[in-house]
């Protein structure tokens, strides 16, 4: 994979973590998309595998613990207002599942990545 697109990701995780600083829960968001970004960082440099392993499988966690907590609320998005309301708009105490099926998404796009990178990684020891 070409040395752009892995540094595309990286950075792009890395701008995704900037922008949770003006969330209410910074701190959990924060590390997720820079622990995320680590991986397609780290495949610039031709990690050892244990360390690949290492992060990969904890932005995984990290990404699956996210996913489980707003569950609820992007199902509820998706079941009940997916076709009346759309995701961006201001958040409201009134419509928690907006900001949860923000977070779902968010997240499920963050752990598609980690998991492609740390997939081509096992696919390139596998083949040197």
């Amino acid at each position: 994979m070409s040395t752009f697109i892995k540094l595309f990701f990286s950075l792009l995780l890395i701008y995704v973590a900037y922008l949770q600083l003006n969330d209410p829960d910074p701190y959990f968001w924060v590390f997720l998309y820079l622990i995320c970004a680590i991986v397609p960082g780290i495949s610039l440099f031709k990690p050892h595998k244990l360390r690949m392993n290492l992060f990969a499988s904890i932005a995984a966690f990290f990404c699956f613990t996210a996913m489980v907590m707003s569950w609820h609320g992007s199902m509820e998005y998706l079941s009940l207002h997916f076709n009346n309301e759309s995701l961006i708009q201001d958040m409201s105490p009134n419509k928690p599942y907006i900001e949860e099926a923000r977070e779902f998404f968010g997240t499920l796009f963050a752990l598609c990545i980690v998991l492609v990178f740390w997939r081509l990684d096992q696919r390139k020891t596998v083949n040197t």
